[in-house]
């Protein structure tokens, strides 16, 4: 078994406080925590007023439950673009790449 961490980096719309980016931050992870992930880490690079980046850490306990996220959105993407829609009309943070990390327990 091995755990899954799926990292986002994301900066904040010139204009944008680091308290507005902070309160979407937290939006996200009250959505991503209710969808299945185990656990979110927020990581902070310099101050969000200027210019700083944000690394959004969504934990999962194993491939099954990252799939099984991933399968919900892909079976019935509304739930995520409805989301998406809410926080595009109110744009606060922008993203700028991510992955996925898989730790090998196994070695």
């Amino acid at each position: 078994m091995s755990a899954i961490q799926e990292v986002w980096i994301v900066e904040g719309v010139e204009g944008t406080t680091r308290r507005q980016q902070k309160a979407r931050l937290a939006e996200w992870k009250k959505q991503f925590v209710a969808e299945g992930a185990s656990d979110i880490q927020i990581w902070e690079g310099g101050y969000g007023e200027y210019n700083g980046a944000w690394l959004f850490v969504i934990n999962f306990a194993d491939g099954a439950a990252w799939g099984a996220l991933t399968d919900k959105y892909s079976a019935n993407s509304k739930s995520f673009d409805d989301a998406m829609e809410v926080w595009q009309k109110t744009p606060v943070l922008k993203f700028r790449g991510g992955g996925l990390l898989h730790q090998a327990s196994d070695i």
